[in-house]
């Protein structure tokens, strides 16, 4: 029993010295000081002792690239000269690019295709998707009408269909009459009438005749005959439309009038028949075989729903097909492309030509110098042997004095401008670069690769 107690009392004070150690931390440590690990080296610098810190260097334009071809290939032209001014941009020396060219082509002809395919492949989606619409509309009509054939004939229904009886009815005895009237002929009324007209069109050309007449007789020309005549030619052609008139009446219906005649009679008595027989099917009420033969037509058009619904997800994938054949088409014609413009060789920025190393004819390999382009607008300086234990010494925006070997007397100055943050091994010596932008000196002959002793003053 005491060995229990035992352990549980070291297990309580386990727990309560647990429980301080953590309140400890949480409220009663102090806070760990921070650190900024941010220094930047070029701002920062050390005291060596030192007031000046010397180094030999090379003159340098502001920029200056050596120029590749990322592709093998035979010099076809070279556009430019050494010493030639150029902008960002143009081209420079071109290679033989038949094969690029004939690439590009069958790349932009694929993408032509596959445009077309794309478009054949919405055409072929409208169309589907039209075909759906018209499917459901005939399964629409074909319930509709299954339900007419089921439903019982209303009381409406008969009579609308009653009043078409009465009406064909009506057309039977209004044909009739029309055949009675044209097989009979014109009716005497109608005779003494064309004849008056006929009378009166003669009566009214007498005058003008005679008044054409007299102005031939007197030879009398311009205006006035050409009214007189207009006016006699008027009058003629109404004696001719009031005779013809009249011997039409008196020669009766023709033929044609006549069976005309008779065939209306009988399309009204069809029509009465016909609105006779759908009364009769009305009153009747559907056969078994006719609500079969309409429940089969509900059935064939959800088919035809499901096969249009079939047809459409098809051209839906066509169209996704041809969406991705462009993707791969224009893929093709951007790779296309860019092989061919490495074929030449451009000016990544404004600049002097310094030197080409390529002839015409010959074959160049990638990754060899084939233009040097420089920007000798500005003046740098690197230094080329700055050891480790100066550069500690040097941070950005110094002032620096130099001299040149090969222009005694003249001293230049100008400005700490880059320290490099990787060393370089010389001569067994750890060395730094660090770049000094040159003030102007328009009158001094300065070249590319001029020897240069600097001397930074690093004593602030």
């Amino acid at each position: 029993m005491n060995v229990k107690r035992l352990l549980t009392g070291l297990f309580v004070i386990i727990i309560l010295a647990g429980g301080g150690f953590w309140a400890y931390r949480q409220f009663l440590a102090p806070e760990p000081e921070s650190e900024d690990l941010a220094t930047d080296v070029n701002t920062a610098s050390v005291d060596t002792g030192v007031a000046v810190v010397s180094a030999e260097g090379q003159i340098v334009p502001l920029r200056d690239a050596a120029l590749a071809f990322q592709a093998p290939g035979q010099v076809a032209e070279i556009l430019v000269e050494e010493g030639a001014q150029v902008a960002a941009g143009d081209p420079l020396v071109r290679l033989d690019a038949s094969d690029q060219e004939i690439g590009l082509q069958q790349a932009m002809a694929g993408l032509t295709q596959a445009e077309a395919n794309l478009e054949t492949a919405r055409a072929g989606l409208l169309q589907t998707e039209t075909a759906v619409s018209a499917s459901q509309i005939g399964v629409s009509a074909a319930e509709v009408n299954l339900a007419l054939i089921q439903s019982a004939a209303t009381a409406e229904q008969i009579a609308i269909s009653e009043a078409g009886i009465d009406a064909a009815a009506a057309g039977i005895s209004q044909a009739a009459g029309s055949r009675d009237v044209t097989l009979e002929g014109a009716a005497t009324a109608q005779i003494r009438a064309a004849e008056a007209q006929l009378r009166a069109a003669q009566a009214a050309l007498k005058p003008v005749q005679d008044a054409y007449g007299q102005v031939l007789a007197a030879e009398i020309e311009g205006e006035t005959l050409e009214v007189v005549q207009i006016q006699y030619n008027a009058a003629v052609a109404q004696v001719t439309a009031a005779q013809a008139a009249l011997d039409e009446l008196n020669a009766g219906a023709t033929e044609a009038e006549r069976r005309a005649a008779a065939g209306g009679v009988g399309a009204a008595t069809a029509q009465r028949d016909a609105a006779q027989a759908q009364l009769d099917l009305l009153l009747a009420g559907a056969k078994p075989e006719q609500i079969a033969v309409a429940e089969a037509g509900v059935e064939q058009a959800k088919a035809a729903v499901t096969e249009a619904e079939l047809a459409l997800a098809g051209a839906a994938t066509a169209v996704t097909q041809a969406e991705a054949g462009i993707v791969q088409a224009e893929t093709a014609v951007a790779i296309a492309q860019e092989a061919l413009d490495r074929m030449t060789l451009t000016a990544p920025f404004a600049g002097t030509i310094g030197d080409i190393a390529v002839e015409l004819g010959e074959l160049v390999a990638p990754g060899l110098p084939a233009v040097t382009l420089a920007d000798f607008s500005g003046w740098q300086i690197k230094t080329t042997d700055l050891t480790e234990l100066d550069v500690v010494a040097v941070e950005l925006g110094l002032p620096v004095e130099m001299s040149v070997d090969a222009l005694p007397g003249e001293t230049l100055r100008g400005t700490v401008t880059d320290i490099a943050s990787t060393a370089s091994l010389v001569r067994g010596d750890v060395t730094y670069v660090i770049t000094i932008d040159l003030e102007d000196y328009p009158d001094l002959a300065l070249r590319w690769g001029m020897t240069v002793f600097v001397n930074v003053d690093v004593s602030k």
